[in-house]
């Protein structure tokens, strides 16, 4: 098989001063683990996060009436679960759904994981489930970023990587190639422009918000010849009606959590590379390529991912119903690719759109993207992880975004490996360990 993720050889947290009050010991973390392996020791920090968590005597002892109630809950669940879509697993993949409700009820209670990533990583499959305990779920996976870019000094450096206009300004101090930022727009007004003559560049748009994830807000601004630039809509906006629509736009973004979303960045659209242009309804196309350091060592490739864009979607991310295939890391050729249909991920053969073959495409500037995210992550001595977005373009790679935490799904659905079986989980606990000195 090729190697498309590196193997291994051998909700909310409380505030830092809370969760570091006093280092655990041994038999505390050996306990919340249920396990030595790396993922059960992983899953153990996640727990003792969200015991600390807890503030309050009150909120401990409602912590522990919970657990003593997790294997009801957990069947509770899992038959709510098998009633919503075990019908389409079992039509899918033969599995039953008595099968389907004993295997989400047993990874619930013994391991804390919920249906997302049962579905997403398809753990229902008969060549996967023995291995379920292994898979990193997104809720236990962000818990323990989040811990360690607020409390093991990552802080110093994050600020490039949450703001997308800071993270263009640090590219071109650093000499990274990147997409510039034409103008930006908070709360109706015009906070930065980069334009001659404040006129429009004849040609392709993209708008998001400056802080959003996920491909949260994005539009596409096709540029048609006349002056004009056509949104999703079909309808073609002169430059001030644009620039105007987007001033309303920072007014009003609901953010990704309720908030309001006040920056709007407009940028040039890039095109993808001519070689890629038959995996692609039009939007930009990226790699997904996830870097990480052990404690004082350089930064390593975990994985890459190509991510394609399908019908008018302005962005290509796997929750927007895009295609993503495995990378080779060796070879930067793409493996077997997958997409969501419904509630299930199934595989994909052909670009819907285009009827392009996917898998066995090569992606053209390989090594010199491997190397472009070596670098850039070199520079951020104190990031554990990071998960850039690349896009290749005619000239080269060029980093669209980079994401303190990438994740876990497009790391593990595409390839099916977990991340139990790479290093990067045995790397996240010694900075978790190192921490606390044990």
């Amino acid at each position: 098989m090729a190697k498309t993720i590196a193997r291994s050889t051998s909700d909310t947290t409380a505030p830092p001063d809370q969760l570091a009050r006093r280092p655990p010991s041994r038999l505390w973390h050996l306990l919340l683990s249920a396990g030595t392996g790396d993922v059960a020791q992983f899953r153990g920090w996640d727990r003792l996060i969200v015991w600390r968590s807890h503030a309050t005597a009150a909120e401990r002892r409602h912590a522990v009436k919970r657990f003593l109630k997790l294997p009801a809950r957990a069947a509770k669940l899992a038959y709510a679960d098998v009633k919503a879509f075990g019908r389409e697993v079992e039509k899918r993949s033969g599995v039953s759904r008595g099968r389907q409700f004993s295997q989400l009820w047993w990874l619930r209670a013994r391991h804390g994981m919920d249906t997302q990533p049962y579905l997403d990583y398809r753990l229902y499959r008969p060549d996967r489930w023995p291995r379920a305990a292994d898979y990193v779920a997104g809720k236990e996976f962000f818990r323990v970023i989040r811990y360690l870019i607020a409390e093991h000094g990552s802080s110093s450096d994050a600020p490039v990587l949450h703001d997308k206009r800071d993270f263009d300004g640090w590219c071109r101090e650093h000499g990274f190639p990147s997409v510039s930022t034409l103008m930006e727009w908070h709360e109706g007004e015009v906070v930065h422009s980069n334009l001659a003559g404040g006129n429009l560049p004849a040609g392709d748009l993209f708008s998001k918000p400056a802080d959003a994830t996920g491909g949260h807000g994005t539009s596409r601004w096709l540029y048609d010849g006349r002056g004009g630039y056509v949104g999703a809509d079909g309808r073609a906006r002169q430059p001030a009606e644009l620039m105007e629509e987007l001033a309303e736009l920072s007014r009003t973004l609901p953010g990704r959590y309720g908030r309001l979303s006040r920056r709007i960045l407009l940028q040039p659209h890039l095109h993808n590379h001519h070689a890629l242009r038959p995996l692609t309804s039009g939007a930009l196309s990226t790699i997904r390529v996830v870097t990480y350091r052990f404690p004082r060592g350089e930064p390593q490739l975990l994985f890459a991912a190509y991510r394609l864009p399908v019908g008018n979607a302005p962005a290509d991310n796997f929750h927007y119903g895009g295609i993503v295939a495995p990378v080779d890391l060796a070879t930067g050729r793409l493996g077997p690719p997958i997409r969501r249909e419904g509630r299930v991920v199934v595989d994909v053969e052909r670009h819907p759109d285009t009827g392009a073959v996917i898998a066995g495409h090569q992606l053209p500037h390989w090594d010199e993207t491997v190397r472009l995210v070596l670098r850039a992550h070199a520079t951020l001595r104190r990031v554990v992880t990071v998960g850039w977005d690349v896009a290749p373009c005619e000239d080269g790679p060029v980093l669209v975004e980079g994401n303190l935490a990438s994740d876990p799904d497009i790391a593990q659905a595409p390839s099916g490996v977990p991340l139990g079986d790479t290093p990067f989980v045995r790397c996240i606990n010694a900075h978790v360990r190192e921490h606390f000195g044990l």
